[in-house]
């Protein structure tokens, strides 16, 4: 970095380094990183998302929309641009670093809004919105 008067080269210790998330408050962090990982991704209503990624599995509408609407609440982000293989313990695993309860009150969501259980192992093994969509599908089918 020069400096304005003196020309001299300035050198900043990496310590002192900081991302530009690291300056902002806690929900534009969040949200700034969200904007990072959906860039350039169209936004999709619920009957595009079901339509691109769910239809073909035979998941109702309804309990897409209803995923995402419990995963908006609890994230307290807009999620119009996620997609099926976006991962919530890879890419998205920072939603986590803001809320360390996020993880417990999105199943608990989940639960609620669908009369399920979720087990630990099953918690576990939803890594990706597709995960997520298609074992709440599965529940809801093997409970009818």
């Amino acid at each position: 970095m020069t400096g304005c008067k003196t020309g001299r080269s300035l050198s900043v210790s990496p310590k002192l380094r900081m991302s530009i998330f690291e300056l902002l408050p806690g929900d534009a962090q969040k949200n700034a990183r969200a904007e990072e990982v959906f860039r350039g991704r169209e936004p999709l209503d619920d009957r595009m998302l079901w339509e691109r990624f769910f239809s073909q599995y035979g998941v109702a509408v309804d309990t897409v929309a209803s995923v995402r609407k419990v995963l908006t609440t609890v994230l307290q982000t807009d999620l119009s641009r996620i997609r099926d293989s976006d991962d919530f313990s890879k890419e998205l695993a920072f939603f986590w670093d803001w809320d360390s309860m996020a993880d417990v009150e999105a199943v608990q969501g989940l639960e609620v809004e669908f009369g399920i259980t979720i087990s630990d192992a099953d918690a576990e093994a939803m890594k990706t919105l597709k995960d997520i969509v298609l074992g709440i599908h599965e529940k809801i089918k093997s409970r009818s």
